[in-house]
């Protein structure tokens, strides 16, 4: 994968998944890697599928088949030190990520679980600069 953008921010709390959601990605929102469009579509897709998206301790990834909402593949975090509630799970990790095509979408799945499994061994990793390091020498 050529182009993948990155964007990560560990802050205190966040009231709200939606919250996390979007402040994971307002910088690449501003930036036109993603449009508005396709975050409404996760979040229907959240209301459609319930808590399926969260994926083991502490962690969930919201993400949309390719759409034409994504005009760059991205990958967004939030990392919060107070947990939040999604469904009946408290959440410190909520990525959020976007490709242009299935097979772009299935790569960055397997990064980013790539990433959350280093990040278990290795919490520095959850810090911006890491974060980006981690996965530009992966790419």
């Amino acid at each position: 994968m050529e182009n993948l953008r990155l964007h990560s921010e560990h802050v205190e709390r966040i009231d709200s998944w939606e919250e996390g959601l979007y402040k994971a990605t307002a910088p690449l929102l501003q930036a036109n890697v993603l449009t508005s469009m396709y975050l409404k579509e996760i979040v229907e897709e959240v209301h459609r599928s319930g808590e399926t998206l969260a994926l083991g301790k502490e962690v969930v990834y919201f993400h949309a088949r390719p759409h034409e909402g994504v005009n760059e593949n991205f990958i967004a975090c939030v990392h919060t030190e107070e947990p939040v509630r999604y469904f009946n799970q408290p959440i410190r990790h909520l990525f959020v990520f976007g490709a242009k095509s299935d097979a772009e979408h299935r790569e960055i799945l397997s990064l980013t679980s790539r990433y959350v499994s280093a990040m278990r061994e290795d919490s520095s990793l959850k810090e911006e600069a890491r974060f980006i390091r981690w996965f530009k020498s992966r790419l």
